[in-house]
């Protein structure tokens, strides 16, 4: 099977069940979640309605928000990172054999 084309499949299908609510256009403050996810890992997005900014241990992802049909979805220029958020779980796939993390929200920070 071609896991190009399988990775974003399944990560879609994983996702699938779930609700979503994007933040609110126009807003300055960026919502800012928790996740908790796959072995342990903690992640901290700040999402605006054009981009997410997540934190992952001691890197910074600055993903561009680009149009879905279910969910919302943030890719890289580059191609090579995605998240994809749907209601409280959202997967992070990074190319280069760091895999994908799914995730689940763990709560909203002030």
């Amino acid at each position: 099977m071609n896991t190009g084309i399988a990775l974003p499949f399944l990560i879609l299908l994983l996702l699938s069940a779930c609700g979503s609510s994007p933040p609110e256009a126009g807003s300055d403050n960026p919502a800012v979640l928790s996740y908790q996810c796959d072995g342990n890992t903690r992640l901290t997005v700040h999402l605006t309605p054009t981009q997410a900014r997540i934190v992952l241990m001691d890197k910074i992802l600055i993903l561009p928000r680009r149009p879905d049909m279910k969910g919302e979805r943030y890719v890289s220029d580059d191609r090579q990172t995605l998240f994809l958020r749907k209601g409280k779980h959202a997967v992070l796939a990074i190319s280069a054999g760091h895999g994908v993390l799914k995730c689940t929200e763990t709560g909203k920070k002030d």
